[in-house]
């Protein structure tokens, strides 16, 4: 029983992270008891399948009969789609100012859940303008007491899970996210992501425009509340599963095979967009999971090759050969394989990459590469020629000497590019010329090449900036938590309680209600604990 138990539940599992599209249900099935249990099964991997969908009343799940030795038990059967319909609204014209997330699950076909949440937008970014606010419709006054954009965030990845999103004009969406999560020094796992505005461009050419108004009234799916986020989540992922529906396709794998447009990948880093491909029979989000780790440097690697050691980066597409491979081939010769672009990255590999329109773009790696060159890293910029030399043995190409002292301007790492001008150019907001948030990367080189007290200096400054830009609730707690953690290595605790008290103070100023569970309050507790110890 116990290892029947356990088959089930590596089943279920299965079934709701995998969904697949399964045959019509047997004549047989139709005389299954009902007092018989139900579970869910993963249906047998047939391919691709362009055949008709099954009726809504079928769509979602059929029965069917499994014997063991048990006796028989009743088994219902997913099929259909499976994503999240996905839309935010905006406080501002910055599109990290977040507001208002929606979300609509749809499992095996159906839609099974929604999700509306306000949320207070990131600290800098919460200003709310009269047009967005006629847009919407949603006010300062309406989210001074929601949650933050940090904790609706988790809330919104625990229900996405490993599922792709779906959204209309997506790059606006998953830009808004990218933005709003890199204000907060948030990351996440690489998203997988559907634009509804797209497929609506390829599937329906007729109608005189694609706005998501246009295209849901078109496709006779009711938006009676544009611009309400829930609403228009649940459009776009009606409208999907309607597309989904006219082409035949049992899951998103298959629709996005069957239009040639492949799904989007985003991190908060770096947004790889939808794009035309002219790869069949490849489940896209499937190759997404495929690359999500890279390999490690082979043990058996030569020493002497000239990438050993090395911390290759590759962005782009190279002609002829797969991400997979590349980095396949890269980790034999022993080189670390890294999917960003970081301090340690000492080789870029440049590949092209185009839009939608077949124009040139240059990815979020090489503009990061180039930052990071400019601020003194030794970073070396290769094309695919370039590598596949390397790869074979070839030293004619200069790479940076590895034994080398490295030697960063720490300061020069300050970039603000990404904050919208009206908060950028707000004097309560900046620090040194730049936005406050543009300082987190230099306190991190700071602190790499332990210059503590600068670190402190700064980041004092920037938890100023942070106390005048947050009008209302908590100010961003990441400025805090450094200091604190710098006071905690340097054993300077009554510094590392004034810190955290300060904090503290500011919130509750703004009407926050922070108790004993909050992180910050009991970091506070262990350093006043410390303090007292060290002066007993």
């Amino acid at each position: 029983m116990a290892t029947l138990l356990q088959y089930l539940q590596q089943l279920v599992d299965y079934n709701r992270h995998r969904p697949r599209p399964v045959p019509a249900p047997p004549a047989s099935a139709a005389g299954v008891s009902d007092a018989a249990p139900a579970i869910v099964v993963p249906a047998p991997t047939t391919g691709p399948s362009h055949a008709a969908p099954l009726p809504n009343s079928q769509r979602a799940q059929v029965s069917t009969t499994v014997s063991t030795s048990l006796g028989s038990i009743s088994v219902r059967v997913s099929t259909g789609p499976s994503f999240v319909g996905f839309d935010v609204e905006t406080a501002n014209g910055a599109r990290g100012s977040i507001c208002a997330i929606g979300l609509t699950v749809v499992t095996a076909g159906e839609v099974t859940a929604t999700h509306s949440w306000l949320c207070r937008p990131p600290a800098g970014l919460e200003r709310f303008d009269s047009g967005n606010i006629h847009i919407h419709g949603i006010t300062a006054r309406d989210v001074a007491h929601q949650p933050s954009f940090r904790q609706r965030l988790g809330d919104m990845l625990d229900v996405v899970g490993d599922l792709p999103l779906v959204a209309h004009n997506a790059s606006f969406d998953i830009g808004a996210l990218r933005e709003a999560s890199a204000a907060e020094m948030l990351t996440w796992r690489p998203l997988a992501y559907g634009c509804t505005l797209l497929w609506s461009r390829k599937e329906l050419p007729e109608l005189h425009n694609h706005k998501l108004p246009t295209v849901a009234s078109a496709l006779g799916i009711d938006l009676r509340h544009h611009h309400d986020a829930s609403a228009d989540a649940t459009a776009a992922a009606e409208i999907a599963l309607e597309l989904m529906r006219r082409r035949g396709a049992s899951s998103v794998d298959t629709y996005v095979t069957a239009t040639g447009i492949a799904l989007g990948r985003a991190t908060v880093a770096e947004a790889i967009g939808p794009r035309a491909t002219a790869r069949s029979g490849v489940p896209t989000w499937v190759s997404v999971r495929a690359s999500s780790t890279p390999p490690v440097p082979h043990a058996d690697a030569d020493p002497e090759h000239p990438l050993f050691g090395h911390t290759v980066v590759v962005t782009g597409t190279l002609n002829g050969l797969s991400r997979d491979e590349a980095w396949s081939q890269l980790a034999k010769c022993g080189a670390r394989v890294n999917k960003t672009v970081t301090r340690r990255t000492s080789v870029l590999v440049v590949g092209t990459w185009l839009d939608h329109r077949g124009s040139p773009q240059i990815t979020e790696k090489l503009t990061e590469a180039r930052r990071l060159q400019a601020a003194g890293q030794q970073i070396v910029l290769l094309d695919q020629q370039q590598m596949e030399a390397l790869l074979a043995g070839d030293r004619t190409v200069t790479l940076p000497d590895l034994a080398a002292p490295t030697s960063v301007d720490a300061y020069a790492l300050a970039d603000d590019s990404h904050i919208a001008p009206n908060h950028r150019n707000d004097p309560r907001q900046q620090v040194r010329g730049k936005h406050f948030t543009a300082w987190s990367e230099p306190v991190k080189q700071l602190k790499r090449d332990g210059r503590l007290d600068e670190a402190l200096e700064l980041l004092h400054e920037c938890i100023d900036a942070a106390e005048l830009s947050a009008d209302w609730g908590d100010p961003p707690p990441g400025w805090t938590e450094q200091a604190a953690i710098i006071y905690r290595k340097q054993k300077n605790f009554a510094g590392e309680v004034e810190v955290l008290q300060r904090w503290i103070d500011a919130a509750r100023r703004n009407g926050c209600s922070i108790d004993e569970s909050h992180s910050i309050v009991q970091r506070k507790a262990k350093a006043q604990a410390l303090l007292e110890k060290s002066r007993s």
